[in-house]
């Protein structure tokens, strides 16, 4: 029996172009002549094409738990959801890692009735049941070996917003966030690059300054003024999300400090609010939303298609210098 991949080879176009075509996508736009060749190309190869529905069907799930969330998910799946109205595709089930988790009656069978998910992160050795129950699946900011990943490159990332802080003559850099889901707090990427900018400036890496809130914005709010009554020589303190360095900030203003003249502060993600804050946050800019575009690219290709993909996208960052920190 033919294939839709040697349907494609025969009318020299892609697979995407033969399945949107006999799916008769209505948003796709294809001359004549490449309508013709690939109907030619379905009867010389005795091609039987197994229609659709006419819509698809994915999911979501997402990094949040009943005591975290952050507007840098949200982008993602506006992404997700931009690219979906124009490409008949519909989110129909968003999960948080939570609920995830709990896995309750009757979740799992409304994921297997999807056509696939979108994937910020899973609970630890869940990967083998997601995967059973649905074969296309696109992982967001989470490299999964053997999967497509749409990310931005982590080291890189870090690396700009360290080298910055060491340029304003920053020493005491303090840093208060969470770790990667998916690693340790201490082997995560952020704090790797870290402990290797503090060594190659001869910076002694210093334990009391380091804080794991887990992403929680009430215990943020108190390793912050913990950090500052133990440490007042703390010089900067890097947020590790731009959420949390508004509650730092907060807390900055209610220790009677200004920010930068008394201590600096930045974040990470440059949501919308992060040129307002008070003062204007020094962050580093992810593609957020086109990363949720491009997944929902990858993800409903492979569903029109019928073809699994193995690929990692990397997707650009840019350092965001306002007035949360030093001048240079």
């Amino acid at each position: 029996m033919s294939t839709i991949r040697e349907v494609a080879k025969e009318a020299n176009v892609s697979i995407t172009t033969v399945s949107r075509i006999l799916s008769n996508d209505p948003a796709f736009h294809a001359s004549e002549e490449t309508r013709r060749r690939v109907m030619q190309a379905v009867r010389t190869l005795n091609y039987q094409y197994a229609a659709k529905r006419s819509q698809i069907h994915i999911g979501c799930i997402m990094s949040l738990t009943y005591s975290y969330s952050d507007p840098y998910f949200n982008d993602i799946l506006n992404g997700i959801q931009t690219f979906c109205s124009g490409h008949n595709a519909y989110i129909s089930l968003i999960v948080s890692y939570a609920q995830f988790h709990e896995m309750k009656d009757g979740l799992e069978k409304q994921l297997s009735e999807l056509d696939g998910l979108i994937i910020t992160d899973l609970p630890e050795g869940r990967l083998d049941f997601i995967s059973r129950i649905n074969q296309k699946l696109v992982f967001v900011d989470n490299y999964i070996n053997g999967y497509c990943n749409v990310g931005y490159n982590e080291i890189f990332a870090n690396q700009l917003m360290m080298d910055h802080l060491i340029s304003c003559g920053y020493r005491k850099i303090a840093y208060i966030g969470g770790p990667a889901d998916y690693c340790g707090f201490d082997s995560s990427a952020r704090m790797m690059v870290y402990r290797e900018t503090l060594r190659k400036n001869n910076i002694p890496f210093d334990l009391e300054l380091i804080y794991d809130c887990n992403w929680d914005h009430q215990l943020c709010a108190r390793q912050t003024q913990e950090l500052l009554t133990r440490r007042p020589d703390t010089q900067v303190i890097f947020a590790g999300s731009d959420s949390l360095a508004i509650v730092i900030l907060a807390q900055l203003s209610n220790l009677g400090l200004k920010c930068p003249d008394d201590i600096g502060v930045v974040g990470f993600n440059d949501i919308d609010l992060a040129e307002s804050f008070t003062p204007p946050l020094t962050t580093v800019r992810l593609p957020s939303v086109a990363m949720g575009e491009m997944a929902a690219r990858i993800l409903i290709e492979q569903i029109v298609t019928s073809t699994a993909q193995n690929m990692q996208i990397l997707l650009p960052v840019e350092l965001k210098i306002r007035k949360s920190t030093r001048e240079i």
